[in-house]
């Protein structure tokens, strides 16, 4: 059961309305409560390494509560018999993660009270990401959505209800001149 935080409403601006598709776009999320960071992997475009995208100038407390989208982005996709899966196949190339990076969903939610700022870094992999203002109850319905709905799985709470719930990786306070040397464990203290 994915635990219920406060919402009061969170803003996005800055973000193109056709989501962020290219190196250097980004989208600041201010205010309370969840938004939903959907993920699309274009290895037919132009496969290989994925340089991921960075949080960078949090102000206040960000977690990343839940995965969702019915699928990994690393899971077969239904019908395939070589395998391709949402990073790619046999005839498209692979969209690879950086070695530790945790391997994304479709959907994934997360919780802010404040400010920050995410940052498309594509080099590489083409992929687009498209950030929009969500809700609890999203986010419930979304990770309790499994195969008897068509998902290929069910999807995951990563939410503790605590303040040490995980937070995204490639997080910082800070905000560097390149958002690509963010690192991909930083510590983000209180």
């Amino acid at each position: 059961m994915l635990p219920r935080r406060a919402e009061k409403g969170v803003t996005a601006t800055g973000a193109p309305t056709t989501g962020l598709t290219h190196r250097g776009e980004t989208v600041t999320l201010s205010g309370e409560g969840y938004f939903r960071v959907r993920w699309q992997i274009l290895p037919k475009e132009r496969p290989g390494s994925v340089a991921m995208p960075a949080w960078t100038g949090l102000d206040g407390r960000l977690f990343h509560v839940a995965s969702g989208g019915g699928h990994r982005m690393d899971d077969p996709q239904p019908g395939t018999t070589d395998g391709t899966t949402w990073m790619g196949g046999p005839a498209t190339g692979l969209a690879v993660l950086p070695s530790g990076t945790q391997q994304m969903w479709q959907n994934e939610y997360f919780w802010i009270d404040g400010t920050v700022t995410l940052h498309q870094n594509e080099r590489g992999a083409d992929y687009n990401l498209f950030v929009e203002t969500s809700s609890w109850d999203k986010a419930a319905q979304d990770v309790r959505t499994g195969p008897e709905q068509g998902a290929v799985r069910y999807g995951l709470v990563r939410d503790n209800g605590k303040d040490t719930a995980p937070v995204p990786q490639y997080l910082t306070r800070s905000a560097p001149a390149d958002p690509a040397t963010v690192r991909q464990r930083s510590r983000v203290t209180p």
